[in-house]
């Protein structure tokens, strides 16, 4: 790709990103910030000289939901690309290379001054890492590289804190999940579960609109609705429908909407009632709680395509 085209390829894959982050509630956003190298003796650049700085696309801060009194700092790394590489070889070669640069920055970042500055009401801060790797090939909005990478070796030992990787069938679900609720209600809320860390009786939050880091490559998502004739959870799945799993999901529901919840969706992303209803019966019916079962909707979602949040391409 020219260096004109990789510029243009670039700015499309941050317009997505930027949009992304709208809609998951990441409000505070640093964008293109140089990150200075305080590690110099060990970061080396492409031509082997020592860093001077690192480059980071986006720096996002927000008071975690999940871990009471907790700021979360998340560097985010934004790679649009006009096909991922062919072999399973190329894509963990290009993986590597985008995880090494996000890290090191990552090793720096405690000196940056939206390190130092804290939010007032916490008290601990957790730095994580997400690569945004995106293709704009036409018809490959749910194509993954995350199975062709998952089992890479460090041989350069690179050191990484916890890094999500977002790839084209990942960041789909996430937008395709959230357009879905949005036509069920507009006012959504992601919904917090209790993670055991999240207890504090003064802030505690079931509800709200920031996406934890943690759920950002989830095949789950999450969201509380509030309607006329109550309020509810809507559990969305990237996985196909089948009896087994179907039955998880119900106990799983059962366990968050104990004492609020007066109604209850989940959504696949091939639920077809005429080919599945029976099997939806007969899972239902093992419950013993009427009133929970009359609660139950099993509903489909439609797969969109992200990349329309950059424009046309």
């Amino acid at each position: 790709m020219s260096g004109e085209g990789s510029k243009f390829s670039g700015e499309f894959g941050e317009k997505i990103v930027d949009e992304l982050f709208k809609l998951i509630g990441w409000k505070k956003v640093i964008k293109g910030q140089d990150i200075d190298c305080i590690n110099d003796d060990i970061h080396k650049g492409s031509s082997g000289n020592p860093r001077k700085t690192h480059g980071v696309d986006f720096i996002v801060k927000y008071v975690c939901p999940l871990v009471s009194r907790s700021e979360a700092h998340i560097l985010v790394s934004a790679k649009h690309r006009k096909n991922y590489p062919e072999t399973q070889r190329g894509k963990t070669t290009d993986f590597k290379s985008y995880l090494k640069d996000i890290a090191e920055a990552t090793e720096c970042y405690p000196s940056h001054n939206s390190y130092l500055e804290s939010t007032p009401g916490t008290k601990s801060k957790e730095i994580s890492n997400v690569i945004m790797w995106f293709n704009g090939t036409e018809g490959s909005e749910n194509e993954s590289v995350i199975n062709d990478i998952q089992n890479f070796r460090n041989n350069e030992n690179v050191n990484y804190k916890t890094v999500y990787l977002v790839d084209n069938k990942k960041a789909n679900f996430l937008y395709s999940s959230i357009k879905y609720v949005q036509s069920i209600d507009p006012n959504y809320k992601f919904f917090y579960p209790d993670t055991g860390f999240n207890m504090d009786t003064f802030n505690r939050h079931h509800q709200g609109q920031v996406l934890p880091v943690q759920y950002i490559n989830s095949p789950i998502l999450l969201f509380k609705i509030v309607e006329s004739d109550g309020k509810g959870l809507i559990i969305v799945t990237e996985e196909k429908f089948n009896g087994e799993y179907f039955e998880r999901l119900l106990q799983l529901a059962r366990l968050l909407t104990i004492n609020w919840a007066s109604k209850l969706i989940i959504s696949f992303p091939n639920y077809n009632s005429y080919a599945h209803e029976k099997e939806v019966n007969f899972r239902k019916n093992k419950i013993e709680d009427n009133e929970f079962i009359e609660q139950i909707s099993v509903k489909k979602f439609s797969y969109l395509d992200f990349r329309n949040l950059g424009g046309e391409l």
